[in-house]
């Protein structure tokens, strides 16, 4: 068989053509298994719980539970004789810090006399050896006499969250428009006021016993079971506020109305998935620190969609001049290799293939802007470059793209904000209402794996829960 020239030279011709197309795209990087990520510790985080509860009506019940009259009538031979009648009118209630102040007027007379001695006659009992004297105030037809008095009830809770009161008379009972009455040195209107002194102090007892019958835990314990279930917070995953201790503050009284906040320390968690845990029984009272808010640790995964297609709207169809030939961007496309990224960069110009470039993610909490500074080409591509295309294995490549391909965070932290602001506030059931103000929401850390960014976020904020009583 013989050869023309035109046959020869294609011969000689396709060969080359052939190595030429099977080289225009550098291999792969050899796979690598994503770097261990660190475990998530999360900090100690606090939710404080506002609570309301009006307490007059457990001073009601004390007041309906003892007489609202107190008469008495002794009339032995020698000494003083007396009846008196004492009524009162209802509570007046006061308040600050966790002191309650009651109060209330007392109206009174009463009638009485006094014998210095008194002998026993032959044939009778005993019987006046000298002249009675006798007097009334407010008594008969003269208008009752006033006097003044209070009790000072102070409040705390036991561990078993039963609140406690010690409520006594103070201060001592006064006279507001005094019967000025003293028989054989008795005042008897300071004597009528040691004979109320008893039903008195057992009223403030009655305060006493009502106020321990307020038991706190039902509310507390309706709390704790809320927030110890998790919550979707819209795709981001399932939060799992896992309290792990409670307690009270101190109280704040105004006029019956009782204040205090419930403080709930607890480790919340973060998952993918749903992973609903068992709820922890609730422990006694611990001591109560001021809250100082919550600091969360949340990963959120982030598909390289949203990279890609912001780098490709930045670098595709860049184009630099390489010792006269042209290098153009046309697509790009980011996936995890180890703790880096690897970027397959489809280009076009004076040849068309496929190169990969490798990098490091850089993140700048002060631009929110993620960048790879380190940005180089994979170690199979510097091989096949300079096999097959010197003049690629040039920094204006990678520079064009180091400098284009960046993404910026700003919306992605706005709207995880956001999401998790609004999911987690939410209605509770039996008047109880979450509401979560984040503060600042900034990105930790970012970790690479082969088909997501974990993006480890810190956030700081409040916590309330509002409870209607």
């Amino acid at each position: 068989m013989k050869f023309n020239l035109t046959q020869f030279l294609t011969a000689i011709a396709l060969p080359v053509m052939f190595y030429s197309c099977a080289t225009t795209k550098a291999l792969a990087p050899t796979p690598v298994a994503s770097a261990d990520i660190p475990a998530l510790v999360q900090p100690v985080s606090n939710v404080e719980v506002p609570v309301t509860v009006d307490l007059k009506s457990y001073f009601v019940q004390a007041e309906n539970s003892v007489p609202t009259k107190y008469s008495d009538n002794q009339q032995p031979c020698e000494g003083l004789r007396y009846q008196y009648l004492f009524t009162r009118t209802p509570f007046t209630i006061t308040g600050k810090n966790n002191v309650v102040n009651l109060s209330f007027v007392g109206a009174y007379g009463f009638n009485a006399s006094y014998c210095a001695k008194c002998a026993t006659l032959l044939g009778s009992g005993p019987q006046p050896v000298v002249p009675v004297v006798s007097a009334q105030c407010g008594w008969g037809d003269e208008p009752p006499r006033h006097m003044q008095i209070s009790y000072q009830s102070t409040i705390n809770v036991t561990t078993d969250f039963h609140l406690k009161s010690k409520t006594v008379l103070f201060p001592a009972p006064k006279p507001l428009d005094r019967c000025n009455v003293v028989m054989g040195a008795i005042d008897v209107t300071d004597r009528l006021i040691q004979y109320i002194n008893g039903p008195l102090n057992d009223l403030g007892k009655m305060v006493d016993a009502k106020i321990a019958a307020y038991n706190v835990k039902p509310m507390v314990q309706q709390i704790w079971n809320n927030l110890a279930i998790e919550t979707k917070v819209s795709d981001i995953g399932y939060v799992y506020i896992n309290p792990e201790a409670v307690r009270l503050s101190s109280f704040s009284l105004n006029g019956s109305l009782l204040t205090f906040s419930v403080g709930l320390s607890a480790k919340p968690v973060f998952t993918t998935t749903s992973t609903p845990q068992p709820i922890k029984p609730m422990p006694n009272l611990s001591a109560y620190t001021p809250a100082n808010g919550f600091n969360v640790y949340l990963d959120v995964l982030e598909s390289y969609d949203h990279l890609n297609n912001y780098v490709n709207q930045q670098v595709s169809g860049q184009s630099a001049d390489v010792v006269g030939k042209t290098f153009t961007v046309d697509k790009i496309k980011i996936s995890g290799l180890g703790n880096k990224v690897v970027m397959q960069v489809d280009f076009k110009g004076s040849t068309t293939g496929t190169i990969y470039l490798v990098a490091t993610p850089n993140y700048n909490p002060a631009t929110h802007v993620l960048s790879f500074p380190d940005l180089t080409f994979d170690i199979q591509t510097q091989a096949w470059m300079l096999k097959a295309a010197r003049w690629m294995f040039n920094g204006k490549i990678t520079d064009m793209i180091r400098q284009r391909a960046t993404y910026d965070f700003t919306s992605f932290l706005a709207d995880t904000k956001v999401n998790v602001q609004t999911n987690m506030s939410r209605d509770m059931g039996n008047g109880i209402h979450s509401d979560v103000s984040i503060k600042d929401l900034n990105i930790e850390a970012i970790y690479p794996t082969q088909e997501k960014l974990i993006i480890r976020t810190l956030s700081n904020g409040q916590i309330k829960v509002k409870v209607v009583m």
